[in-house]
């Protein structure tokens, strides 16, 4: 009888405890400086990141929620401009609420990804923006949604929260839409010990707009052109990515062949389970291995009696979400979103598992389908 194991869903202390002497040294040399926000380590970041993404102008925030609200914001919305949104992207859903504009949803593809042919119907005289969601580190048709946003002169926003090193055509997602926001969550494939997040454009009228919102709205201190809160990225977080960063290329080959190792596990396995993929002409670096399945409850329940922890990335397509509610949509409006809401299980991932835990966790699934 196999013996059973205890696997968590995302064991996001063992790249902190790896680096544990480093970030302590870090952090014990931003307390000598006394300068605990937009100090060196910010400054480093920045660099670092507008290397890695090309030039392009780079915006450190408190998170990714304030890099999509503050994105949105300094777009000059009124409360009659709409804002499309996939109808599974549960998080992005809030800062565009927040944002003034209305919020438009539209259905997803069989991968989860904004469903290229619903956006089209979805656009109307009032659409300011489309928000592109990466979703679980996947691509999708993304060189037909920014060819549409260009034609109909629509701001294009890559959501890249679970999407960072991910490329499209050897180009980096969140450089191919107007902005790109990322999140540095603890659980991203780059994420820190708290919140922390970016934004990424190569618009320079949009760039001026966020460096006022993100500091009071001021364009020199105590002189504020707009009203406007405050978002800025600790020195400590900042200086747990500079750590990080240097050993990202190798976390991320981590996380590529585990995917992959999943994917040809289950496929010899010959259950009867869908798996998810990018677009073919992408190179992902995915954040979550999900799968779509039948009794989807009956299996989470199963997986946790045998120590398997699961999550479900999201249980509620937005429409179906009291606080939105309002919205106007109902049950079966955004029928592929629903059925992924329904049928989609997220099996533990994350660079530090081993295959002989995939190996367990495939083994428990054949039994339960068996």
């Amino acid at each position: 009888m196999q013996a059973t194991q205890k696997i968590v869903f995302n064991e996001v202390g063992l790249r902190a405890l790896q680096q544990k002497a480093r970030l302590l040294l870090c952090f014990s040399s931003v307390i000598d400086t006394g300068q605990f926000l937009q100090g060196p380590e910010n400054d480093k970041l920045k660099m670092s990141l507008k290397k890695y993404l090309n030039g392009l102008y780079v915006h450190l925030v408190s998170s990714g929620h304030d890099a999509l609200l503050l994105s949105l914001i300094s777009l000059n919305l009124i409360k009659t401009d709409e804002i499309i949104v996939p109808a599974n992207a549960y998080p992005t859903s809030f800062p565009v609420s927040l944002s003034g504009a209305r919020m438009v949803l539209c259905d997803v593809d069989v991968n989860g990804q904004m469903s290229f042919e619903s956006l089209k119907k979805m656009i109307t005289q009032n659409t300011k923006a489309i928000i592109l969601v990466h979703m679980y580190g996947l691509v999708g048709d993304i060189e037909k949604i920014v060819a549409l946003a260009k034609e109909k002169n629509i701001i294009l926003i890559e959501d890249c929260a679970q999407a960072y090193g991910s490329k499209f055509k050897n180009k980096h997602i969140g450089t191919l839409g107007d902005i790109g926001c990322f999140s540095f969550y603890p659980t991203k494939n780059l994420g820190t010990l708290g919140d922390g997040g970016a934004i990424v454009t190569s618009n320079k009228a949009y760039s001026d707009r966020v460096e006022m919102l993100k500091s009071y709205g001021e364009r020199s201190r105590y002189a504020s052109q707009t009203i406007a809160g405050h978002s800025r990225l600790p020195e400590i977080q900042a200086g747990a990515l500079n750590i990080y960063l240097e050993s990202q290329e190798s976390n991320e080959e981590k996380r590529k062949q585990l995917f992959l190792y999943y994917l040809n596990k289950i496929k010899k396995a010959g259950i009867s389970i869908r798996t998810f993929l990018s677009h073919p002409d992408s190179d992902p670096v995915p954040h979550l291995f999900v799968i779509e399945v039948k009794k989807r409850d009956n299996l989470q329940a199963y997986l946790a009696q045998h120590g398997i922890e699961t999550h479900v990335h999201y249980p509620h397509p937005i429409h179906l979400v009291p606080a939105f509610h309002n919205l106007g949509y109902k049950e079966g409006d955004f029928p592929q979103a629903e059925h992924l809401c329904r049928n989609c299980l997220s099996l533990p991932f994350y660079s530090f598992m081993t295959e002989d835990q995939v190996d367990y966790i495939v083994s428990k699934l054949q039994a339960f389908y068996g």
